[in-house]
């Protein structure tokens, strides 16, 4: 018998609360919350999204076949509920990208800076994505315009120590190096090089410091110091801070109680088990065994949260 486990209403580290869940078959039924019954789910792969009480989505959760949590997503509001980061984790709760949407973001702004004048795309809602390596470190940035089209990224190299050693801005779809960072540092002196390179291949500035200012390492600095990627850094931060974990053992959710109306106009509260081909199991709330009725019987169950879940 599949084990009961209640939803309770959690608090949220981004200082959200679940109010409730739904059950979709894939990313494209989620967009069109074109929702998955409760009982379809076992043994199925499917996503499980929770909702705060703006009815925004605030957590998903990916599910194999086995039940088990293969990946989780996290969202974070800004100002006018619009969506303002999107944190991807693994199986093992570790930070594998996220999402910072705007064109306000810095490093968006400085590559689009080095973009040909020529280059018109939209940038309003435009995406900048943070790929990290198995070292927590910022692989490279994938930028994508409005339209959903990627047009430029940024790719980081490191040295055997983990230092940043440097980068190439790459624009998307001609595969054109628009812009190149080299760096060398001295661990004796702490002393700092950095090279800055255009399209064409040409020096355009070069800075030896020992504790170099971030106005002064480029000609248009990015958001950097040195082999530290500020923004980044924050980032990662955060996400550690926040310790995105949801605070219950989730195997089966299942609401407080479910609400069943019986064909005869009856209704019980009750925790649903299972929806079979031909029988409901379910246990009456309060009660300590579990009942099994026939389908023909049942004429609807509603969750808590007002999602019906038969037929």
């Amino acid at each position: 018998m599949k084990r009961l486990i209640t939803l309770l209403f959690i608090g949220f580290s981004f200082g959200q609360t679940v109010s409730f869940m739904r059950f979709y078959a894939n990313d494209q039924n989620f967009m069109a919350d074109d929702r998955m019954m409760a009982s379809m789910r076992f043994g199925q792969p499917h996503i499980q999204v929770f909702y705060n009480d703006q009815k925004q989505a605030i957590i998903i959760e990916r599910i194999n076949a086995k039940g088990d949590v293969s990946a989780r997503e996290y969202f974070e509001y800004g100002e006018r509920d619009k969506i303002q980061r999107q944190f991807f984790l693994n199986a093992d709760q570790r930070p594998d990208s996220l999402i910072q949407f705007g064109m306000d973001e810095p490093w968006s702004i400085e590559f689009r800076k080095a973009l040909p004048q020529k280059v018109r795309h939209y940038y309003t809602d435009q995406e900048s994505k943070f790929i990290l390596n198995t070292s927590d470190q910022i692989e490279s940035i994938r930028f994508q315009n409005l339209n959903g089209i990627q047009y430029g990224q940024i790719d980081f190299i490191y040295d055997h120590l983990g230092f940043l050693k440097g980068e190439v801005w790459t624009s998307i779809p001609d595969n054109r190096i628009i812009r190149r960072y080299a760096y060398a540092i001295d661990m004796l002196t702490g002393k700092k090089e950095i090279w800055e390179y255009d399209s064409s291949g040409q020096e355009i500035s070069h800075v030896a410091l020992t504790r170099p200012p971030a106005e002064r390492l480029y000609k248009t600095p990015p958001p950097r110091t040195g082999n530290q990627l500020d923004e980044i850094s924050i980032i990662l931060e955060d996400i550690r801070e926040k310790d995105l974990k949801i605070p219950f053992d989730v195997f089966i959710p299942k609401t407080d109680h479910d609400l069943m109306v019986l064909t005869n106009g009856d209704s019980l509260l009750v925790n649903v088990i299972d929806i079979g081909n031909q029988r409901v199991t379910f246990q009456i709330v309060g009660e300590p065994d579990t009942l099994i009725m026939p389908k023909f019987r049942v004429e609807s169950i509603t969750s808590k949260y007002g999602e019906r879940i038969f037929p």
